[in-house]
């Protein structure tokens, strides 16, 4: 019969290595964990965009024309007078909202300033596109005057489908991207590196429109701009999912290289 120092030796802690599992488990297990920092580190970067946004957009506004020759403009509340060229709309295609694919309608703002060589790019809102891609939306003319909103620009590249091919005198021009530099090429005219989004409390819904006096003079479509695409506690919420997989890993790496299964089993039959 085993005496009880023997028994108590039997079920001692210790490693058994498992080395495909080890390997397995050193290799995923920085990468989980440099994930989970990664995704706190987004959601950092997406609170300071935010935090930009709101900070810029509470300002006083600025008249546009001060700001050519700045290079720092995102989120600058502007204002701007000119005259909108009718024959000339961008859509920018791919634009999805409340389920829907439609497109953001821009327009060319000639500034009513004598000298500047620069024109505006301006963002009106999304317009629902039809069941058949063929047929635009018929977008309201804007009417001259006063326009004010934020200037923005991606802050990355964005991604086309495949290279756009622009045919001299074709409007409506749907482009996948704003290309500032090619659109200035294809336009004849200096545009303004960033975009005036225009801000309002006008909504579009379907085939009606309600809104203030902008939109009933043809101005302002569906606004609601997101700024950034994942909000901060979503990141916060993949970090926690990649801690835990890393987590997971750690008590995989654990049980598959000790005995520790054995030592709980056994503890438990003692415990009954």
């Amino acid at each position: 019969m085993n005496s009880p120092q023997d028994s108590q030796q039997a079920v001692l802690f210790h490693w058994q290595w498992n080395k495909k599992l080890l390997v397995f488990a050193l290799i995923f297990l920085p990468v989980t964990v440099s994930l989970g920092v990664w995704q706190l580190q987004r959601a950092e970067q997406k609170r300071d965009i935010l935090a930009a946004q709101k900070e810029r957009i509470e300002a006083e506004p600025v008249a546009f024309e001060t700001l050519i020759g700045e290079t720092e403009n995102q989120f600058r509340n502007v204002t701007a007078i000119g005259d909108f060229d009718d024959d000339k709309v961008l859509l920018l295609d791919n634009r999805v909202r409340h389920g829907r694919a439609g497109y953001e309608i821009l327009n060319l703002l000639k500034p009513n300033v004598t000298g500047l060589g620069h024109w505006l790019l301006v963002n009106r809102g999304w317009l629902p596109g039809g069941y058949d891609r063929s047929v635009l939306p018929e977008v309201p003319a804007p009417s001259p005057g006063l326009v004010s909103g934020y200037l923005y620009r991606s802050p990355g590249k964005s991604i086309v489908l495949k290279e756009e091919v622009w045919t001299k005198g074709d409007w409506p021009l749907v482009i996948q991207a704003i290309d500032f530099e090619k659109l200035s090429k294809h336009l004849g005219h200096e545009i303004f590196p960033y975009v005036l989004r225009v801000v309002d409390d006008a909504y579009i819904d379907n085939e009606t429109m309600f809104s203030s006096g902008a939109i009933k003079q043809g101005l302002v479509l569906e606004t609601g701009w997101a700024v950034v695409n994942v909000m901060p506690e979503k990141h916060i919420g993949y970090a926690v999912q990649w801690f835990l997989m890393a987590l997971a890993l750690l008590v995989l790496m654990l049980f598959a290289n000790s005995n520790l299964a054995e030592l709980l089993g056994r503890n438990r039959q003692d415990s009954q």
